[in-house]
């Protein structure tokens, strides 16, 4: 009793220390990351650069100036970092859902400074999802240093909630979001220290840097008789809006991967592109926070709202699909704000209520869950936003009725999405990812009868008697596998041949298949092993049933402890 007691209680002295020192970490590196980013942002619009007179008209090029400057030094980064990928939320996801593959700290450190630099250079990106990554590194670098009993997901959660909890002055949606959309399960032992980081970030955030609310919400309460029914009218408007969002971004990135252009080439188009329409419309340069602010209020009527809608889903499309990196989450929130707008302002239009911020938030926190694949963390984002329980009721019914659609129709997430675009299917469970990174090559058994070519029937009959086996394996004098030979053709032979009368298609297994796959081949399969071969039919050695089966049930039981913490 006096050890267990003991044993709990270093438990929770290392929870706190390691909550509260990623937590502290992850903040400042929050309030840092988005001053910087407003710094920029406001010396790029107060500033002028470079001005031209076209035809009497004078053109402002500040915003080209800037975007190529965070391009030059994006490609440069590449460069010294030999960076081959951008690594985002997705690789955060898919390094807590299994233990092979470690999260790339190296990766994922630039990966935030290359978003910095875009976002503070006025790129069409997102600042909060480059934080949950660099929340989910720093947790993972914390687990070199600090050793303990806590998995490397643990640490990691802690990370993403104390980067969303820092962000967002939100700390129980973080704790929620690192479960909801990253770890996707409840541990007992990952809800102490992931609350602690979340809660230290909130509060430390709170207590020296005075965080206050990014976003201009009005504390008078909807009503909700009047506002419901018209978001669940309005929500297939939102979930095909922010369907359209996700595709391009795929459509996007799929492009710039068969077009044959250089990493350069696609950055510095991304932010010609970008840094051109942002001369006629600056509101969707950069992260876009005051214009959100603007639309909340009401202050842009439908032509402008559905000009910034469209330009705003295909400007991030271009520049993170180019390599021009950020996030995705606030630009899935300026977008939600724009389509709420014009529900909005086509309800008033059509005789109904003014109700464009509650509308406008509502539909805020729908695309975002979508997005990002966490309508419950979207919902208490919009709670302690507004500290109004009407307000989340309204983001609730929109959520969860523009997800049931998105959710049919495109999938979990985004994040998902990119997942199964790089072949990584997280619908199959941390049980089944595991599975298919586990190949046969280390479970080749040597326990089987091996024949030559010059084998006769009688021969291999007696080799079985010996081995107590009713199968052999006829090989080749270069070691390649000629067929399978069971007991029953091993007496038919006789004295002859036994390449003459064994099977030479049996069932066979490659030596870099997966667990995953073989559970699949051997489904219908009779017999006492099967061959495993590698490449031109080299035989390797074989596998029984009872071996595969021993082999799965390891990997899903050290699985399922890693999931009960």
């Amino acid at each position: 009793m006096q050890s267990q007691v003991k044993d709990t209680g270093a438990e929770l002295v290392v929870d706190f220390v390691i909550g509260g020192l990623v937590g502290v970490i992850v903040a400042t590196a929050s309030k840092a990351f988005v001053s910087g980013v407003s710094f920029f942002t406001a010396l790029r619009e107060n500033q002028t650069l470079i001005e031209i007179a076209i035809f009497g008209t004078r053109i402002e090029l500040t915003s080209l100036v800037f975007l190529w400057s965070a391009a030059g030094l994006l490609i440069l980064m590449r460069r010294i970092f030999k960076i081959t990928r951008w690594h985002g939320p997705a690789d955060s996801i898919y390094h807590a859902h299994q233990s092979k593959e470690p999260l790339d700290e190296k990766h994922g450190l630039v990966s935030t400074l290359a978003a910095f630099t875009s976002a503070a250079g006025g790129g069409s990106v997102g600042q909060y999802g480059p934080l949950v990554h660099f929340g989910a590194t720093i947790g993972v670098i914390f687990k070199r240093f600090f050793k303990s009993r806590l998995s490397n997901e643990i640490y990691l959660g802690c990370g993403v909630a104390a980067a969303i909890s820092a962000g967002f002055g939100a700390p129980i949606a973080g704790i929620v979001f690192a479960h909801e959309a990253v770890l996707r399960h409840l541990s007992v032992r990952a809800m102490a220290p992931i609350s602690i980081a979340s809660v230290t970030a909130a509060a430390f955030s709170q207590a020296f840097f005075k965080n206050t609310t990014p976003y201009a919400i009005s504390a008078q309460s909807p009503d909700l008789a009047a506002l419901i029914p018209i978001l669940i009218i309005a929500a297939p408007v939102v979930a095909v809006t922010a369907i359209t969002f996700m595709q391009g971004l795929r459509y996007s990135a799929r492009f710039a991967r068969e077009s044959g252009w250089s990493a350069e080439r696609l950055i510095i188009t991304a932010a010609t592109v970008c840094g051109a329409v942002g001369i006629w419309v600056p509101e969707i340069l950069g992260v876009g926070l005051g214009t959100v602010n603007e639309m909340l209020g009401g202050q842009y009527q439908i032509p402008m709202l559905l000009l910034l809608l469209v330009l705003k889903i295909s400007m991030t499309a271009i520049c993170i699909g180019f390599g021009l990196f950020g996030g995705v989450f606030s630009p899935a929130l300026f977008i939600g704000v724009a389509v709420g707008g014009l529900v909005a302002q086509i309800s008033v239009a059509a005789g109904g209520p003014s109700l464009t911020e509650a509308i406008s938030i509502a539909a805020m926190a729908s695309v975002a869950a979508t997005v990002i694949g966490a309508p419950i963390t979207a919902i208490l984002i919009v709670l302690e936003l507004t500290q109004s329980y009407a307000y989340a009721v309204a983001a609730l019914m929109a959520v969860m009725t523009s997800m049931l659609l998105t959710h049919r129709l495109f999938g979990h997430s985004f994040f998902d999405r990119q997942l199964i675009d790089r072949g990584v299917d997280l619908a199959l469970g941390r049980e089944g990812i595991a599975l298919t990174q586990h190949t046969l090559e280390d479970h080749i058994g040597d326990d089987c009868v091996v024949l030559t070519g010059s084998s006769t029937g009688q021969e291999a009959l007696t080799e079985m008697r010996t081995r107590e086996q009713t199968e052999a394996y006829v090989i080749s004098d270069l070691g390649k596998l000629m067929g399978k030979l069971s007991i029953h053709q091993a007496i038919e032979a006789g004295d002859q041949l036994a390449e003459q009368h064994c099977d030479e298609d049996p069932l066979i297994l490659r030596s870099d298949d997966s667990l995953q796959h073989a559970m699949y081949v051997v489904s219908d399969f009779v017999g006492e092993s099967i061959p495993i071969v590698g490449e031109d039919r080299e035989f390797l050695g074989a596998i029984t049933e009872g071996d595969l089966f021993t082999a799965v049930i390891e990997v899903q039981s050290k699985v399922r402890n890693e999931e009960r913490g």
